[in-house]
């Protein structure tokens, strides 16, 4: 009887998303045109990579020569056929994100989460412009979370050839000591840093020498969308050139703070939510993280609400997750730069992802009362592979190099 109640909770699920989705719907998918775009330059003038633009758009291709190439076979098919297997490899990453996320899910369930999920801003946001973000996302959780499979590493390094942002994991293999999984990533980016040269070298020296630093080819960076420190301060300031010498030191005490508890939590076998505070450090610090990047909140939605219980558990899951679907950071006046003269009130309202975000990681901290007495533990023992826990000794995972 409750397999079946499961099962119709599921259908009413996927049915009202199913009516609200189309209702929220934005974009045209003009990204996958951008991604098809660069496939067909590849095709026709490879030297012409990042001087073209989308037919009646500014838009021009902004990715690493090596996505270009990625992205051929969608430019080689017709429009509709790459709608609809983009779409749907979409969807599937979004089943694999939650699969990571709570890998003992019953079926029903999994069903009735992905499908509430599709509300979610940075989910329907992605799925409306067409964007990679959930494939990526699905790519590195299962490389960084199977500490299994062989040549772990290998699927990160392609990542972040197709787009820069998972190098922030990098990080996340070093000071964990992964030495073997850091070595498989850095050869994977190597390698499609070097296929981009081979397929186009006049693209990618442009790319690696001049525009891979230039980020007004990405947006306005006062934009609401901009969920990162620097857009925060722009926001704030009102300064169009960006947050200077203040962002600067808010990445750096984000990068360091950030990177210690990833490798704390990672050691405490808390696997997922390292990974989860890797990819915020990442958010953050990006001179530009469109709200669409956010797709990482759902993983880190799950590590909050796994360090509390009861009553507060299910509040604070209705106000996590109804953040990100009624998505605030929307309300105030935007475009045209008109954030740049946003009140007090609509700052917190405009700034809301990062607002949360920061304080999910008080509230995993708070919870976790042994957190820093065992993150300096592990910085003044860790390099001899053990440290004293409950009474016993652990070897922490990654400790002699593994990958």
């Amino acid at each position: 009887m409750r397999t079946k109640i499961l099962w119709v909770l599921a259908g009413v699920v996927c049915v009202a998303a199913s009516i609200v989705l189309p209702m929220l719907w934005q974009h045209s998918l003009v990204d996958l045109k951008v991604y098809r775009l660069g496939g067909t330059t590849l095709l026709d003038d490879t030297a012409a990579l990042y001087d073209v633009r989308l037919g009646g758009t500014p838009l021009p291709f902004t990715y690493p020569p090596f996505a270009a190439v990625v992205m051929v076979p969608f430019a080689a098919v017709p429009w509709p056929v790459a709608v609809v297997v983009w779409t749907l490899g979409t969807v599937a990453s979004l089943v694999i994100v939650w699969r990571f996320c709570l890998p003992g899910l019953r079926s029903a369930l999994l069903l009735s989460v992905v499908a509430g999920s599709l509300l979610l801003e940075p989910v329907r946001e992605t799925l409306g412009f067409g964007q990679i973000n959930l494939m990526l996302c699905a790519l590195i959780l299962y490389d960084l979370l199977d500490v299994k499979h062989s040549r772990r590493g290998i699927w990160l390094g392609l990542a972040a050839g197709i787009k820069l942002t998972p190098l922030v994991f990098f990080g996340l293999l070093f000071f964990t000591r992964q030495w073997k999984a850091l070595l498989h990533a850095s050869a994977g980016f190597v390698t499609t840093v070097l296929v981009g040269f081979a397929v186009a070298p006049e693209a990618s020296t442009q790319y690696w020498t001049k525009l891979i630093s230039d980020s007004t080819r990405i947006g306005g960076l006062a934009f609401a969308s901009n969920q990162s420190w620097n857009g925060f301060l722009i926001r704030l300031t009102g300064d169009l050139d960006g947050g200077g010498m203040i962002w600067l030191a808010l990445a750096a005490a984000t990068v360091l703070g950030g990177l210690w508890l990833c490798r704390t939590l990672w050691f405490r076998s808390e696997h997922l939510a390292a990974v989860s505070i890797c990819a915020l450090i990442g958010l953050l610090c990006s001179p530009v993280s469109w709200s669409h990047h956010w797709i990482w909140a759902i993983p880190l939605g799950v590590c909050l609400l796994q360090v509390l219980h009861g009553r507060v558990r299910i509040m604070v899951g209705i106000l996590w997750f109804g953040l990100f679907a009624i998505a605030p950071i929307w309300w105030p006046p935007n475009h045209d730069n008109r954030e740049l003269y946003w009140s007090f009130g609509n700052q917190l309202l405009g700034n809301a992802y990062l607002i949360a975000a920061l304080i999910a990681v008080v509230v995993l901290v708070v919870n976790k009362r042994d957190l820093l007495e065992q993150g300096l533990r592990w910085f003044g023992y860790g390099c001899r592979g053990e440290v004293r826990r409950g009474g016993g000794r652990v070897r922490p995972l990654g400790g002699r190099g593994s990958g």
